[in-house]
């Protein structure tokens, strides 16, 4: 067997020489390593740490390619048993509708910034107006959805638009051109090697281009000053740049008669190969990389767990020592963890410490949803003790003013439906509050959204513009000094003092009883609501920000210090 056919792609027959047997088999493995890949990255895609990446559109994104890819591949060997026709339905919906889904789902870094950034709280919940009729309601409700659309949603809807006026003119082209048909209107009929030119491939080519010239380029500029910690942005960098090629290369290829000698066993399309490679390995291989380095350090966290149990049973440290306020070594690490005690110490603050944090969550780990629940947690508890404190307020208008406050929480930051970026929290631990929640939940949301409040209704106790604000309706915050190591919102908070002046005691039902037009006025308090309705997932969160992004934080501020 020659291993190179010396008329090579000359649409005679089939080339099952060395070099078109060489590019089938790297098909086939290539397949398989790829699909492996991605069926593990598709086990993983609820992971905390990959979830904001919209894992589904990164593999619709790699397979779509990789079908191009593919039949790349094997044009060679199939030599002229692969027809004109197919090869442009391929090259006009394939590879242009991949590498906009793959420019989509690169978008996700841009838009996960911004959005940590501009976090506001989700508009309260009102009830339609009275007069309104049935029309009106659901077009206002139609008018308010696109107002508050989130900015993903619109750029995938665009991309959506993009697709289908694609397919529409690749049609229309078809249709007309007897290059492809019999009954076209225009170009004439030619044979295999020249249908592969002409304008017919133009738009195709404006598709991709734009995407690898005019929107990679955009998004490289915009997230030019993102410094994240998972190397997202290097790895978005590597994919667009990697896309840039191709399409200069395929052009020279398909119209320079000067690289007809290369093309006869490199096929034009070829030259999109490497960069398609590239784009789908770093996308799987960065995200399974950063699954393995989050379950590291968590093994690790557990093992200097158990290792401290240890030393307490034998005696190596005092009885009344805890993993809170005890620091720990992790194996292979060069230096302790930072404890605990340190993280609560800084939620509890109200200064520079807890604003630095919360930047460093919003800017680098892109979870600040989760210090913005525990903040919020802890207020919720601090309220509660307030207001089942005042002495002329009955417990019946206590507990419905705090279940509407809870499901305000619930709403903003819990429930995937209406959270712009929910928590992550244990299934078992989601389903609990979804029985407390979700019935309540859906009546307020059934009740439109606002575009805007100026005032705080639904909760009162908090800010009314940024959820993601720094601790600061209470001067004072302190923390019991024996927590345990699990610490729910109730161990971290003493008795509330007052943050304002004025009796508190002179409060009545009427003054945190719900408006008439809140539509849970009327709706009965579940039995198993209390104050502790939020502990097990405070206590799952505040775990999950100790065991990696503060130790971050910390590690960050380290380096910072020892490069001044």
């Amino acid at each position: 067997m020659r291993f190179l056919n010396p008329g090579g792609r000359d649409f005679v027959g089939a080339n099952l020489d060395g070099w078109g047997v060489i590019q089938l088999l790297f098909a086939i493995l290539y397949t398989l390593v790829l699909l492996l890949l991605c069926g593990i990255l598709w086990k993983q895609r609820d992971h905390p740490i990959i979830r904001m990446r919209k894992i589904p559109m990164a593999i619709a994104a790699v397979l779509v390619l990789h079908v191009y890819l593919v039949i790349v591949l094997i044009v060679y060997p199939l030599n002229g048993y692969f027809p004109c026709n197919a090869e442009f339905w391929i090259m006009s919906i394939y590879l242009p509708i991949g590498i906009g889904l793959f420019q989509a789902q690169n978008q996700q870094l841009l838009l996960i910034s911004r959005g940590q950034q501009v976090l506001l709280t989700q508009h309260a919940i009102k009830p339609l107006p009275a007069g309104k009729t049935r029309w009106q309601y659901y077009r206002n409700k139609f008018v308010l959805w696109c107002k508050s659309s989130k900015e993903q949603d619109a750029f995938e809807g665009f991309i959506a638009a993009g697709m289908l006026v694609q397919f529409l003119g690749s049609l229309l082209i078809y249709v007309i051109s007897r290059k492809f048909n019999s009954y076209g209107v225009v170009s004439q009929p030619t044979t295999q090697a020249l249908c592969r030119r002409g304008w017919e491939w133009a738009p195709s080519i404006i598709w991709q281009a734009s995407w690898n010239f005019i929107a990679g380029p955009y998004l490289l500029w915009k997230i030019r000053m993102i410094r994240d910690i998972y190397n997202w942005r290097l790895q978005t960098t590597i994919a667009i740049l990697a896309a840039l090629p191709g399409t200069p290369l395929w052009l020279a290829a398909v119209y320079s008669d000067s690289l007809n000698g290369v093309s006869k066993y490199w096929s034009p399309a070829m030259w999109f190969v490497p960069g398609l490679i590239t784009m789908q390995m770093i996308t799987i291989l960065s995200a399974l990389f950063q699954v393995w380095r989050s379950k590291r350090q968590a093994k690790e966290v557990d093992g200097a767990l158990n290792a401290f149990d240890i030393k307490k049973q034998t005696g190596t440290v005092g009885p009344n020592a805890s993993i809170v306020t005890t620091s720990t070594k992790t194996k292979g690490s060069g230096s302790s963890r930072v404890p605990m005690k340190a993280m609560e110490d800084c939620l509890t603050s109200n200064g520079l410490e807890y604003n630095a944090f919360y930047h460093f969550c919003t800017t680098k780990t892109f979870n600040g949803e989760n210090l913005v629940f525990l903040d919020k947690t802890i207020k919720f508890k601090l309220e509660w003790r307030r207001i089942f404190n005042l002495l002329h307020v009955s417990p019946n208008a206590a507990r419905l003013r705090m279940y509407r406050d809870a499901v305000d929480i619930y709403l903003t930051l819990i429930w995937d439906k209406t959270a712009k970026y929910p928590i992550n929290i244990p299934s078992t631990i989601s389903r609990d509050l979804n029985t407390l929640f979700q019935s309540a939940a859906a009546i307020v949301a059934a009740n439109q959204p606002s575009t805007g409040r100026s005032s705080s209704n639904v909760t009162p106790w908090d800010e009314p513009s940024d959820p993601f604000a720094s601790v600061g309706d209470h001067p004072l915050r302190p923390m019991l000094r024996h927590s345990l190591d699990k610490g729910s919102a109730t161990e971290l908070i003493t008795k509330l003092e007052h943050s304002s002046p004025g009796d508190h005691n002179n409060n009545n039902d009427n003054d945190i009883a719900l408006e008439p037009s809140d539509p849970l006025h009327d709706v009965p308090v579940p039995a198993d609501f209390n104050e502790s309705c939020f502990d097990a997932a405070f206590a799952s969160i505040k775990h999950m920000m100790w065991e990696q992004p503060y130790q971050d934080f910390m590690k960050s501020k380290r380096n910072s210090a020892s490069s001044a």
